[in-house]
C-alpha cells in the first residue's frame, strides 16, 4: 500500500495511522494499544476516515450540501471533543445557535450564503441583542465559517474575512450611552444592600469592567494592606482569560493590574468576607458558580434596585463610564484614571467615548461656575 492510501501502523505497541489528506501527509497515533479487539478494529476501520476524524478534516466532498445548521453543530461539537470549550460554553452556544443563528438562515446550504446574508444577519443582532451578546453571536458564526474553510475546505472564501463584514464593528462602546449622574451614583450606592452593593462599589469606585468583576476570586484580594489584582476577565465567549505580567497588554486593555483600594471599601468588603457566600468566588449565581453573563445581574438585581428608588436603568457598563467621567472632573490625572480602568496610558478612547458631563447636575455645574468666576476674575485683577 503506498503512502498515501492510508495505513495503519504499529509502533512499541501502539497503532498509528498513515494517510494523506488534501495533498498533505499526515502520521498520527489513535491512542490505541495493540489488543485483539484493536486488530480486529484495524481490519474493519478506514484508516483515512480514522485519521481525518482525529485531524478534524473532512473528506467527503458531499459536505459542500450540507446546511448551515450542520456544519455549524458539528463545529461546536468539534471544539467540545478537542476541550476548546467546556461543557457549559458548549450549551451555552448551542442555545444561541437554535434562537439567533438557525431561525435567521432557516435550511441554507453553507455554501450559498452571501455576505449580504452576513451583513443583514449582523446588523439583526445589533438591533435586537446588547452588544456583549451580538458580538458573541457573531464570533460564534465566524468560527463556524472558519471550520469550514479551514478544517472541511468546503468553501471558496470565508466570508467572515471579507472587508464588508469586517467593518462591522462591536468594540467602540458607550458612544450613546448614558451615564449615571452624581446624585443617582450616590443614591444607587446608599440604597444597594448585600452582595451587590459590593458588586456596585468596585463598579462605580473603580469602573472595572463587568466581565472582571464576574470573575473575582477571594485570593485577589490583600485586604491588610487594601489592594486587588485584577487578573482574569471573562471573553467574549464567556471563556475566563487570564492574565500576568508577561500577557497583561491587549491592544487597548491593560487587564492585568494591581489596584488600591478607598478605606470603605475595604471595610466593605471585610464585613462581606464574614458572610461571603463562595469560598472561592466572590460572586455567585443561583447554580453556586461565578456569574457568566451580566444579563442575570441586570435584570434579576440591579434592575430592580432601581425601580425601587426611581432611578432610570442606563446599562451596567455605564457604571464606568460615570466613574471615569466624575474622577475626571474632579481633577484626578488622566493617566492615573486609565490605569485604574484598565486603558493604555494616553489612549484617546477614555476622553472621546467615557468622559461626560452627564454626570454633572445643577448644583455642581453652579459650583463650577464659581470656580471659574474667581479663576476669571483672578486674571483679570492682576
Amino acid at each position: 500500500m503506498s503512502k498515501g492510501d492510508g495505513v495503519f501502523k504499529i509502533r512499541n505497541n501502539k497503532i498509528y495511522v498513515h494517510g494523506t489528506i488534501h495533498g498533505k501527509f499526515y502520521r498520527k497515533s489513535t491512542g490505541k494499544k495493540v489488543t485483539n479487539a484493536t486488530k480486529v478494529w484495524m481490519k474493519k476501520a478506514d484508516p483515512l476516515k480514522v485519521l481525518s476524524e482525529l485531524l478534524g478534516i473532512a473528506t467527503n466532498t458531499n459536505y459542500r450540501n450540507y446546511t448551515l445548521k450542520e456544519i455549524a453543530l458539528e463545529t461546536i461539537e468539534m471544539q467540545f471533543k478537542t476541550n476548546k470549550i467546556s461543557e457549559k460554553h458548549y450549551k451555552d452556544k448551542l442555545q444561541s445557535l437554535y434562537k439567533h443563528t438557525f431561525p435567521y438562515f432557516q435550511n441554507l446550504f453553507i455554501t450559498d450564503i452571501t455576505v449580504n446574508n452576513i451583513v443583514d444577519w449582523i446588523l439583526y443582532l445589533k438591533e435586537n441583542l446588547s452588544d456583549s451578546r451580538a458580538k458573541f453571536n457573531k464570533n460564534l458564526l465566524a468560527s463556524v465559517f472558519r471550520y469550514a474553510y479551514h478544517d472541511l475546505q468546503i468553501l471558496d472564501r470565508n466570508i467572515f474575512e471579507t472587508e464588508t463584514v469586517r467593518r462591522i464593528s462591536f468594540d467602540v462602546k458607550n458612544v450613546d450611552t448614558e451615564a449615571y449622574n452624581i446624585k443617582e451614583v450616590a443614591k444607587i450606592l446608599k440604597e444597594a444592600t448585600g452582595w451587590l452593593k459590593v458588586y456596585l462599589d468596585l463598579s462605580f469606585k473603580y469602573g472595572f469592567r463587568p466581565g472582571e468583576i464576574m470573575v473575582l476570586k477571594w485570593e485577589d484580594f490583600d485586604l491588610e494592606n487594601g489592594i486587588v489584582t485584577l487578573k482574569r476577565s471573562l471573553s467574549v465567549d464567556n471563556i475566563i482569560v487570564e492574565y500576568n505580567n508577561k500577557n497583561k497588554k491587549s491592544g487597548n486593555k491593560n487587564h492585568f493590574r494591581k489596584i488600591p483600594l478607598f478605606p470603605k471599601t475595604v471595610l466593605l468588603l471585610k464585613s462581606f468576607y464574614e458572610v461571603r457566600p463562595h469560598n472561592e468566588w466572590l460572586f455567585v449565581n443561583k447554580d453556586n458558580n461565578h456569574f457568566v453573563q451580566s444579563s442575570s445581574i441586570i435584570n434579576y438585581h440591579l434592575k430592580p434596585l432601581l425601580r425601587r428608588i426611581n432611578v432610570k436603568y442606563k446599562t451596567l457598563y455605564a457604571t464606568r463610564r460615570s466613574y471615569i467621567s466624575i474622577m475626571s472632573f474632579s481633577g484626578e490625572d488622566l493617566e492615573k484614571i486609565q490605569e485604574v480602568v484598565g486603558h493604555s496610558k494616553g489612549s484617546s478612547v477614555t476622553e472621546d467615548y467615557y468622559i461626560t458631563e452627564e454626570i454633572l447636575g445643577v448644583e455642581e455645574l453652579k459650583e463650577r461656575a464659581k470656580h471659574q468666576e474667581k479663576l476669571f476674575h483672578k486674571f483679570l485683577d492682576s
